[in-house]
């Protein structure tokens, strides 16, 4: 098998490789979120979701601790994801249930969606807010955050050595980041209020956003190693997501089946073994050897 993993060690494999497991992730979300709560309910359904949280923590706290670049994307990439469907998106959830808040209107066209999307919606204020903390950072390694820098002339001061960076820490925050960031782009840009779905100025920012993700999935076929790949693939995976995830499905283009795994579960199961497969199997290709210290 190790044979058979090193002879796609190589462009644009790689890249393709992390993309597909980062990407699959997103919908994977998506089913986990609607299977709990369908099967033991609203009203029981945060103790599994706290439950699902503790556990994330526990995956964040050991991949920091151990302070490998291999364990630490993987982790930090799965603590992520499910600390925001089992503790961020759930705290959004939990007043919904708990207070039978109605669907609400917020489209020209009279579409309606659950109020925990307002929520979410709605903390984008705060989420903009912590991220200058990334954007006056000097140590940052985020292309996105250094091309700011760049752009409006920021001195920020000279970066410290990347050595001993902690990648479970940092695949973790920009994992939960780059999804509360762009679920509320793609939530803001199909409200009425705003623009709504069928905005030519939606149409626009959709287009470009598809041919960015294109651009970016360009990009990471590039990369000659996977984790990195992967770090990469995540960003790459959420811009891409909202064309083509998020924005398709509403203009008709196919259902949305990770919403309705009961009616597609065949379809996810294949979502789910794929997704598992590339991202254990990454851990048996060829890694970069650093040396980094245990954290404290």
């Amino acid at each position: 098998m190790n044979a058979l993993l090193q002879r796609y060690y190589r462009k644009p494999f790689i890249g393709i490789f992390a993309f597909v497991a980062v990407f699959l992730g997103t919908p994977l979300a998506h089913t986990v979120t609607v299977l709990i709560i369908d099967i033991v309910g609203k009203s029981n359904s945060y103790m599994v979701f706290l439950t699902l949280g503790l556990i994330a923590a526990g995956m964040l706290l050991y991949g920091t601790r151990k302070n490998e670049e291999v364990s630490g994307t993987l982790l930090g990439f799965a603590a992520g994801m499910l600390l925001w469907i089992g503790w961020a998106a759930w705290s959004f959830k939990y007043h919904e249930f708990s207070l039978s808040l109605p669907m609400v209107t917020r489209s020209e066209e009279g579409g309606k969606l659950p109020m925990h999307l307002l929520f979410i919606q709605s903390s984008f204020g705060v989420c903009m807010v912590t991220l200058l903390f990334y954007v006056f950072n000097k140590d940052t390694r985020c292309n996105a955050f250094r091309w700011i820098q760049k752009t409006c002339g920021l001195k920020v001061g000279d970066p410290d050595s990347g050595i001993g960076r902690n990648f479970c820490r940092i695949t973790f925050l920009e994992t939960v980041y780059v999804i509360w960031f762009c679920y509320s782009v793609s939530l803001f840009l199909g409200d009425g209020r705003f623009l709504g779905y069928n905005h030519p100025i939606t149409y626009a920012i959709v287009g470009f956003l598809a041919l960015w993700g294109v651009y970016l999935l360009y990009r990471l076929m590039k990369f000659t190693r996977v984790m990195a790949a992967i770090r990469y693939a995540i960003p790459t995976k959420s811009i891409f997501w909202i064309p083509f995830g998020e924005f398709a499905p509403k203009y008709g283009f196919y259902e949305e089946v990770w919403l309705h795994p009961a009616d597609y579960s065949g379809t996810m199961w294949v979502v789910l073994g794929v997704c598992v497969t590339l991202l254990m199997a990454s851990a048996f290709l060829p890694q970069r050897r650093q040396s980094v210290p245990k954290a404290a």
